[in-house]
């Protein structure tokens, strides 16, 4: 008798955002959280409605039979998201946004999580960032999940005003980055950016950026000559392509730690 296949599960937590919730405070912070303590009826913040509509209207459990990422730690341990919060200096708000929408969680090692998709939000692998402190003499963990390919999709986020499509792209070396560039208050935008990593240098467009390839592209690769090499890389495939370097530190998070908060 053939085994059964196992039930495919879902995550429906944008679409039930769609549904419920009252309109956005118009008042925001750099992270684009209204900050007014609203909830929807399902008790869900009502500041995170808008900004991430679009994000995913149907979620497949990247952790089922056949995904590459890894599998969610249950319960998850709250030391990964603090960690990104005190030893990056990301905002909790939008680490509990990336939570609630699925795309940050922690694996059973404590790595931080961040899931990678297509151009169409299906899972196609993971990003990992260690955060248990590293042995003597090392480097915290930072790689890919086994299985993912980065010609097939990447950790993104849609743009801040919630339109979609998109109409402009910004490529980034990490989800990391990709967050932190979300947040920087002196990072001017155009609007409708959706903020992609391409996990690493990439000298072409990956495969999974393709459908937005005639879109203004930025390229917000470290300022340090692998990056500047492969954006000239890029640009011979993209010729209207823009350097966005982050001057006055190596990485979007760097610039971002640097700078102060917006109320001084």
């Amino acid at each position: 008798m053939q085994a059964r296949r196992p039930a495919r599960t879902t995550r429906r937590a944008a679409a039930g955002w769609r549904r419920t919730g009252p309109t956005v405070a118009s008042s925001r912070t750099a992270c684009g959280c209204g900050g007014s303590g609203a909830r929807d009826r399902g008790g869900r913040p009502a500041c995170c409605r808008t900004a991430w509509r679009r994000t995913l209207v149907e979620i497949e459990d990247p952790t089922a039979p056949g995904r590459a990422a890894p599998a969610r730690a249950l319960p998850e341990p709250p030391a990964v998201r603090d960690h990104l919060a005190d030893a990056r200096g990301l905002c909790p708000q939008l680490l509990d946004r990336c939570c609630l929408t699925g795309l940050l969680y922690a694996d059973s090692r404590r790595n931080a999580v961040f899931l990678c998709r297509d151009s169409v939000a299906a899972p196609t692998g993971a990003e990992l960032v260690g955060t248990l402190p590293p042995p003597s003499g090392s480097r915290r963990f930072r790689g890919m999940a086994p299985g993912s390919r980065k010609i097939l999709g990447g950790f993104w986020l849609p743009p801040a005003d919630a339109r979609w499509p998109p109409a402009s792209v910004l490529l980034v070396e990490s989800a990391i980055d990709a967050l932190s560039a979300r947040l920087l208050p002196s990072l001017t935008l155009p609007p409708a950016t959706l903020i992609a990593s391409a996990s690493g240098v990439a000298a072409r467009l990956p495969r999974w950026l393709h459908p937005f390839r005639r879109l203004p592209l930025l390229c917000g690769y470290d300022a340090d000559p692998a990056g500047d090499q492969a954006a000239d890389s890029l640009r011979r495939s993209c010729p209207s392509l823009r350097r966005l370097r982050p001057d006055g530190a190596k990485d979007w998070n760097d610039l971002f730690r640097q700078t102060p908060p917006p109320n001084g």
